[in-house]
């Protein structure tokens, strides 16, 4: 953890932040929480339902349940709510479209999707996110379609919102003055909201500064780690050949072991349950009538599924019984009671084209893994840390994920 938060660190003193891709990204999560936090604090309550509505709906369509043609209402409404309010706030931070700039605008989309300044792929037929940043002049990008007090709206952030519409339905007719405005018109929404955030002092919400913060460490992490392993080689024939060789097992296919487990609440419970068992309580029984997953029989499972616990039931005998252990359980992790029935042993495949391939991308992940390992080690001696053991003392990770779940 402390590695990868010099890996942050190191890439915000590279001036990563100022990457094209990642800033517009921040400020699109920023901004989508802004404009999320004003509406959230403007109707707080749902919207009154018209009764007439309902009934209208229910005589129009019989299938329909009152209590769906009530959430329909009840969402129409607030959408109402939700349109009459963003106007006000273009009146009050007098919101003007630049309509002069449309048709420079149009012809611009039409440059971008027609003739790209790099060939797109043999079936992309839409604007791809690298033209806007790499075909855009900058005085292109800063083309104001609409202003309002303290800010702007240009032909970037147009675009964006070109982008983020899925192609089959982004409308044909963005290369007109008409469909330019109308796609405007659908995006003043967000940047209006956010205007009215940073007035009431949203921005600076403590728990806002802290998400926007970790959303920069976690895309600096992945620029950083991108940046130091770009132009990796490829292994050749002969050493993917023979690492296969040489770890063999490393490749082998099919290990499962079939367990019958008893899903505990906590571990005070799982010690109890042991005793039992301990005491010579049929596992099957206990388990039909303690687990808190009563209708999970006997079942194989894998390490892909057991993860970081695999090891533990893959060193047991059958006939054997594990536990208190812990193990996945839903979105998190809960102790467990578990009896290996069964061992199957993984199957060694044969060299192939197939399992080559499959060779040479373990071969680079290693030798990327290494390489960013290496490179944390070099940032933590650049970044001097301490650890207050005294803490951290006792603390299991795996323990605080247990106890969130259960809460």
């Amino acid at each position: 953890m402390i590695a990868d938060k010099a890996v942050s660190m190191e890439g915000r003193k590279l001036g990563y932040l100022k990457d094209d891709l990642i800033s517009s990204g921040l400020k699109q999560f920023e901004d989508s929480r802004l404009a999320d936090m004003v509406l959230q604090n403007q109707f707080r309550d749902p919207p009154p339902v018209d009764e007439a509505e309902v009934e209208r709906m229910l005589k129009q369509d019989p299938k329909l349940t009152r209590e769906r043609a009530t959430m329909i209402v009840r969402q129409v409404a607030g959408r109402r709510l939700v349109e009459q309010f963003c106007r006000q706030l273009a009146q009050k931070f007098e919101l003007k479209k630049v309509e002069d700039n449309f048709m420079q605008a149009a012809l611009i989309h039409q440059r971008l999707l027609h003739k790209p300044g790099v060939p797109r792929g043999p079936n992309e037929y839409w604007i791809l996110n690298r033209q806007v940043r790499e075909e855009l002049s900058e005085k292109e990008k800063n083309l104001v379609l609409a202003t309002y007090k303290g800010g702007q709206f240009t032909l970037k952030d147009w675009f964006q919102v070109v982008c983020n519409i899925a192609p089959p339905k982004r409308s044909s007719d963005l290369n007109t003055p008409g469909g330019v405005e109308r796609l405007l018109d659908g995006s003043l929404g967000t940047p209006i909201l956010v205007a009215e955030a940073k007035a009431r002092g949203y921005d600076k919400d403590v728990q806002l500064r802290s998400d926007v913060r970790q959303a920069e460490d976690q895309r600096l992490f992945y620029k950083v780690e991108e940046e130091k392993t770009k132009g990796q080689s490829e292994p050749t024939a002969e050493q993917i050949k023979d690492y296969f060789e040489k770890n063999k097992e490393k490749f082998a296919q099919g290990a499962s072991v079939k367990i019958s487990q008893i899903w505990c609440p906590d571990l005070e419970a799982a010690k109890k349950l042991r005793e039992i068992l301990g005491g010579g309580a049929d596992f099957e029984t206990v388990r039909a009538g303690q687990s808190l997953q009563k209708d999970e029989g006997p079942h194989n499972v894998y390490p892909g599924s057991e993860g970081l616990f695999w090891a533990e039931l893959w060193k047991a005998e059958p006939n054997q019984t594990l536990g208190p252990m812990k193990g996945f359980h839903g979105s998190g992790v809960k102790w467990r009671i578990v009896r290996i029935l069964e061992k199957t042993p993984p199957n060694v495949l044969q060299y192939s084209e197939q399992v080559a391939n499959s060779v040479k991308w373990a071969m680079m992940g290693k030798q990327r893994q290494q390489t960013l390992d290496d490179y944390r080690t070099e940032l933590l001696k650049k970044y001097p840390y301490e650890i207050f053991g005294d803490r951290i003392k006792g603390l299991d990770p795996l323990e605080i994920a247990l106890n969130r779940d259960d809460k």
